[in-house]
């Protein structure tokens, strides 16, 4: 019989209160369990770690519950409450740095190309759309090297139309302008030439 060479076994499993230690040997390892809102503890369910498509999707929860609630009180005449006045300037501080935070995230979110946030009917409920959910993970990588692909090339042909139409734009102002000069120079050298000659 060949005697199977450092193969580990579980000496022990033990749910503590807060995570769940497993022990190989002289190794302990704490187990979880990953998605793509982040790392959660594998007992508990706990959050440990979030990543930036979670703190997006908190944001824009929060971003459009604090608005919500703005407006709400905005008709009720809070524009006229002398604590707003005051507090003013922090409120629309705090909500421009909420919105150049979701921004950031988004840019990053939508660089790479997996993930799709779709509002839903209630205010404060984000779903998520991927192609990771419906299909295995080779094809859907395809399929996101294909979007991001095709995305590329709409936005390089949208913007050289822009620079082509900017182009022309200019283009035809200045045939105009020096239609415009050319017409006001010959009319005042016929002018001088009449003036002078008669």
């Amino acid at each position: 019989m060949e005697k199977q060479g450092n193969i580990g076994y579980i000496s022990s499993m033990r749910e503590g209160r807060r995570r769940t230690k497993i022990r190989i040997r002289n190794k302990s390892f704490l187990l979880r369990r990953r998605n793509e809102y982040g790392t959660f503890t594998w007992s508990e369910g706990r959050m440990t770690k979030t990543t930036s498509l979670y703190r997006e999707m908190s944001a824009r929860v929060c971003l459009r519950l604090a608005l919500d609630e703005y407006s709400d009180l905005k008709s009720k005449g809070m524009l006229r409450w002398k604590a707003y006045k005051k507090n003013r300037v922090s409120i629309n501080t705090a909500l421009r740095t909420i919105g150049e935070a979701i921004m950031r995230l988004r840019k990053r979110r939508v660089e790479a190309g997996l993930f799709y946030l779709v509002p839903q009917a209630d205010r404060a409920a984000i779903q998520v759309r991927t192609h990771l959910f419906s299909m295995p993970l080779k094809e859907a990588l395809r399929k996101r090297r294909l979007e991001l692909k095709k995305r590329k090339q709409l936005l390089d042909a949208y913007n050289n139309s822009q620079k082509s139409t900017a182009y022309s734009n200019v283009v035809s102002l200045m045939r105009a302008s020096v239609k415009r000069i050319l017409f006001y120079t010959l009319s005042s050298v016929v002018l001088g030439c009449a003036i002078v000659f008669f």
